[in-house]
């Protein structure tokens, strides 16, 4: 063979690799990146055992596992899972979720959360952190698409720990916000009923956006429009009505209270005789504070509702507005009857319709 045929040969085959390489390259360039899943209210929590066992999962655990305001049976504001980022690797899914906090001392120059750390941060942002003794960040997207990640990090154990139980508040803030668009688009993926929306408008004097799935309960009166929704092993509810506003007293977690026992008694029961929904404030309490409602002074009440007679229970959130306009009231509540099964997710699911309603 000759030199110059061998030459020939060599420079071939180097362009060959050199082209399986470009290939490849514009492979993974052109290969989509896949979009996040996962259950509402979910949490993944990224770092090392050392971390999670020095006091960082009992933080977590007292932090964004604390229970959901109000069910019958706790149940945590979010499910949260820990893993250690080795498995993001080994594993490929469990980087397609939707919302991870990474807990990182870099104290542990060792530890692979620490690595993860400064590659991803800039190398300001890790020098800010040593020199404030900790820090946060947020990315979003590394993994897939729709999905982000905050960093929580300190120059040690110690001020990982403390900045943890200052920075929480606001990330369940924000974690909650993204849940609750994620809601939305669930509660309403039917589309919105205007026909019952004009309904209540007419009888009430509010407006609320009423998804599709919800039907009008038959009742013997107009004073209350009571919708309902059923899925597999729950109903949803919603009822609203106006009361007549006689004085500021009204406006109280009593003036809640008197309402809506007044409209469980009349209006709704079981099979069973003699029995009626009523406010069970003694067994767990009802809560309520004021606030804005859609620009409407409003006071907000959590708690748990029986039946008087029978054996049903179940959690409720209401809203008293105050319409200065027609001097009335418009109590708008919610509540879910789902035995056997947890509650949480479907009371945010009332939740969302119920704070679209706005006097009109």
């Amino acid at each position: 063979m000759s030199k110059r045929f061998s030459l020939s040969l060599s420079l071939l085959a180097a362009a060959l690799l050199w082209l399986s390489g470009c290939t490849q390259d514009m492979q993974d360039k052109l290969q989509p990146t896949p979009s996040a899943f996962g259950q509402i209210n979910s949490l993944v929590v990224i770092a090392d055992s050392s971390t999670w066992q020095a006091g960082a999962g009992d933080s977590v655990a007292y932090f964004f596992e604390a229970p959901y305001i109000l069910l019958p049976q706790p149940e945590p504001i979010f499910d949260v899972r820990f893993i250690e980022p080795e498995r993001v690797v080994a594993e490929p899914a469990w980087g397609q979720l939707r919302n991870y906090v990474v807990l990182a001392n870099l104290s542990d120059t060792e530890s692979p959360t620490t690595q993860m750390v400064l590659g991803d941060l800039t190398d300001a942002k890790i020098q800010q952190i040593r020199t404030e003794g900790f820090g946060t960040a947020v990315a979003k997207n590394k993994w897939a698409t729709g999905q982000q990640l905050i960093y929580v990090v300190g120059k040690d154990q110690n001020e990982l720990l403390t900045g943890l139980s200052q920075v929480y508040p606001g990330i369940v803030k924000r974690l909650q916000e993204g849940e609750d668009e994620r809601l939305r688009v669930t509660t309403y993926f039917q589309g919105t009923n205007r026909r019952l929306g004009d309904t209540i408008r007419q009888l009430v004097g509010a407006s609320i956006d009423v998804p599709g799935g919800y039907v009008r309960v038959p009742l013997e009166s107009d004073d209350v429009v009571w919708l309902r929704k059923e899925v597999q092993g729950a109903s949803l509810n919603i009822m609203l009505t106006k009361a007549p506003y006689d004085n500021q007293a009204q406006l109280s977690k009593e003036g809640l209270k008197e309402i809506r026992d007044r409209i469980g008694r009349e209006y709704v029961s079981s099979t069973t005789d003699n029995t009626y929904m009523k406010i069970n404030d003694t067994d767990l309490p009802l809560f309520a504070e004021t606030t804005q409602l859609n620009g409407a002074f409003a006071i907000e009440g959590r708690g748990i509702w029986e039946i008087e007679n029978d054996f049903l229970a179940g959690p409720f959130v209401s809203y008293l507005m105050n319409d200065t306009t027609n001097n009335e009231l418009v109590l708008v509540d919610g509540f879910v009857y789902a035995p056997g099964r947890k509650k949480r997710d479907l009371m945010e699911e009332v939740v969302q319709v119920i704070r679209t309603a706005e006097i009109n």
